[in-house]
């Protein structure tokens, strides 16, 4: 008999389904896995278009029939492809490298990566982008993978197209991230990004883990290199990304150089991305494009507590994360032009990562902030004016309250804004071509997104994954979003709800439980951890992911609570300290940062607030005029120290929560700051969840302090 093979393609799809007929009659004159037949298929996305609305939205995700078992919900799958899992596009392209070659022989001469130019005599930054095309991000990365190749490889003494080693990235976005990136993957390399943020024992453990030879950095971060050189036991070669003279590389090699040589007798040497570029040039190693089992990447996930763990992702995952974005997420504009994207969210981070992947396998461009601060975000988002661009919640909520700042001081106060408004809007904030904006990794509120939405006139998406399922496995739209629901499921993963009896959630019974994932987007395996990889995936291949949701009878899934982090009270209930803070988070806009904290000898919770400085003020100006003149930390100091002040405040983030929140589980008394949460603090990990153990220890006085006033709120009827 012979085996059926272990992947099932979008074009498989399409060919197949009934529903695609018109997919597959556009597609007919072409040679299937031509670049012609992927160019056509690629502008036949996304499927949603071909299924009928209706149907689509009375159920967009659905029980496999006989799939439910005790203690468990039944699997779901998108209604697009209910009979089996796509793994990726076509098997032509089995990795995410292998799309962009296509777009490279499709589309050479499109923009691809773009920057601000700095004016060297002015020393200010251009108002136009510049950008490098796809053929010249081909040529650029695959030298540059050439030349780490033998630069590595000649030092380990080995032959120079061996590619058992692994490269780590160490910079802010830019378009040399990318150029890095890509070169790995030319030559099947695996790289690991290390997080700006990490504290430099974390940065260590990863070099020294995975036994990375090699680092690329950014030039500011020179010195934290060499801060760590000494105990990083494995690299041979340290690449700088910017450009460095031959005195700075003499410099370097010769003076401020920890040691010499690693603990395997390697020589350690300096050298910067224009060098390595023209030594691969020079030697010309033939490419070895990956597979769809190579490892791309291997993404360390920032731990709340110990070391961060590292997900290993092979180019299976990639391509069918990938594949699950590019069939719901329209990828052309109508008049047939390339759609411009933001790279704004870390790259480190795996969304980013993914929506990468989306814009240079569809031929667009990707803009880059000329200064990495967040703060520039507006400023060049006016230059660049993107399709569509990737946000956090919290870039989100600014958004909102300066555009409703706005409204109050031009004292508009109709519910439906005018076309002209809107306008000018979008323009206030260089959206003005946005088609969609998308957000995930953390909560957000309702009222913000459907705000926004109006506001802009734009197509808010919400999504829903973790760095185990290449990003975004869900991506919620229009109605979606309305419900509070992250959408349904994609086409490359199923999913069900396991029964948590310990907090009260029963699948089975009450439709809502611990979301697992199954498919070809979701990881196998934890770098080096197999306890973990055990403790996490089941012998079905079921991975827990930590979340709790319910599953709504359109197959939308709403994810409302976390599993284990919880705590009993002295009453006796049961405490999810990241519910009651994602709900105070999703549903107030006084808020910025919440911890909340119980101690078990007591009734009550207390908590650590970061508050938004314009909103509380505005908020509290009709009674308490004194706060007015007040900034930052002046402010926050302010409210901490009048009683009377912070109870009415803490009523207002409450009264936002009252329907959502028992009143066990509503904060009874508060300290609040501007930012109190900051990773430099190591109070969060760079993807913004808070570290309980550590921030519990470091506002260990401020807590106390905080019981010992009592609750503040205790003659209120909760």
């Amino acid at each position: 008999m012979v085996q059926q093979p272990s992947y099932f393609s979008l074009s498989d799809l399409v060919e197949t389904d009934q529903r695609y007929a018109e997919v597959k009659r556009q597609l007919s004159p072409f040679e299937r896995g031509s670049d012609e037949y992927l160019k056509k298929l690629i502008e036949l996305c996304p499927l949603t278009q071909y299924v009928d609305d209706a149907e689509l939205n009375k159920q967009q995700a659905i029980p496999v029939p006989n799939s439910q078992e005790d203690g468990y919900g039944p699997v779901y799958r998108s209604v697009l492809s209910p009979e089996r899992q796509v793994s990726c596009f076509d098997i032509s392209l089995p990795s995410f490298y292998h799309h962009f070659q296509l777009c490279t022989r499709l589309w050479p001469d499109n923009k691809c990566l773009g920057v601000r130019p700095l004016d060297a005599q002015t020393r200010t930054y251009s108002d136009r982008y510049e950008y490098i095309t796809y053929a010249q991000v081909e040529e650029r990365s695959r030298h540059l993978g050439s030349g780490i190749m033998s630069l590595v490889n000649v030092k380990r003494c080995k032959s120079l197209d061996s590619n058992d080693f692994i490269v780590a990235i160490f910079s802010h976005n830019r378009p040399e991230w990318v150029l890095a990136d890509l070169a790995c993957q030319a030559y099947s390399l695996t790289n690991t990004a290390l997080y700006e943020t990490l504290g430099p024992e974390a940065s260590e453990y990863i070099m020294n883990l995975t036994g990375a030879p090699v680092l690329l950095f950014a030039k500011e971060a020179i010195s934290k290199v060499i801060s760590v050189l000494k105990d990083l036991r494995y690299v041979n070669t340290l690449i700088c990304i910017d450009e460095l003279t031959d005195s700075e590389l003499h410099m370097l090699n010769s003076s401020l150089l920890p040691r010499k040589q690693n603990t395997n007798g390697e020589e350690i040497s300096f050298h910067c991305l224009s060098q390595v570029e023209k030594i691969g040039a020079t030697v010309q190693l033939p490419t070895t494009p990956p597979t769809l089992e190579s490892i791309y990447t291997i993404s360390f996930t920032s731990g709340t507590t110990g070391v961060p763990k590292g997900v290993v992702v092979p180019q299976r995952n990639a391509t069918a994360g990938l594949t699950g974005g590019l069939a719901v997420v329209r990828i052309g504009k109508p008049d047939g032009t390339f759609m411009k994207d933001m790279c704004f969210l870390p790259l480190a981070h795996i969304l980013q990562r993914q929506f990468l992947a989306y814009g240079l396998s569809t031929g667009g461009s990707l803009g880059f902030l000329h200064d990495p601060s967040p703060t520039n975000l507006v400023e060049d988002l006016k230059v660049l004016k993107p399709d569509y661009v990737v946000l956090v919640p919290r870039i989100l909520t600014r958004f909102e309250q300066a555009i409703k700042q706005s409204l109050k001081k031009a004292n508009y106060k109709g519910s439906k804004l005018p076309p002209a408004l809107i306008h000018q809007i979008r323009a206030s904030l260089g959206l003005d071509n946005a088609k969609f904006v998308l957000t995930g990794s953390a909560p957000i509120s309702v009222d913000t997104l459907n705000f926004l939405s109006n506001a802009l006139d734009v197509q808010m998406r919400q999504g829903y994954g973790l760095t185990e399922s290449f990003a975004g496995m869900c991506f919620g739209e229009g109605s979606d979003i309305n419900k509070g629901t992250v959408g349904p499921v994609g086409i490359t993963c199923e999913v069900r709800l396991k029964s948590v009896p310990s907090m009260g959630y029963y699948a089975d019974k009450d439709g809502k439980g611990e979301v697992q994932i199954r498919g070809p987007q979701v990881f196998t395996e934890y770098f080096k951890r197999p306890e973990e990889t055990k403790a996490a995936i089941d012998d079905s291949g079921w991975f827990s992911t930590g979340d709790v949701a319910s599953i709504d009878d359109a197959g939308l899934l709403k994810v409302i609570d976390r599993v284990k982090n919880f705590f009993k009270m002295a009453q006796g209930e049961y405490i999810a300290p990241e519910k009651v803070e994602n709900m105070y988070l999703s549903s107030c806009p006084l808020v910025t940062q919440v911890f909340a904290y119980g101690d078990s000898f007591r009734t009550y919770l207390v908590g650590v607030v970061g508050i938004d400085e314009e909103v509380v003020k505005n908020t509290l100006a009709h009674k308490h005029g004194s706060l007015d003149p007040l900034r930052g930390e002046n402010l926050a100091n302010a409210i901490n120290d009048n009683i009377r002040i912070k109870r009415d405040l803490l009523r207002l983030i409450n009264g936002c929560c009252a329907q959502n929140l028992q009143g066990f589980e509503r904060l009874h008394n508060i300290y609040v700051a501007i930012e109190p949460l900051t990773v430099e603090k190591n109070l969060v990990t760079p993807t913004l969840k808070v570290k309980r153990p550590v921030a519990s220890k470091y506002f260990k006085e401020i807590l106390y302090d905080l019981y010992e006033q009592g609750s503040l709120i205790k003659e209120d009827k909760l």
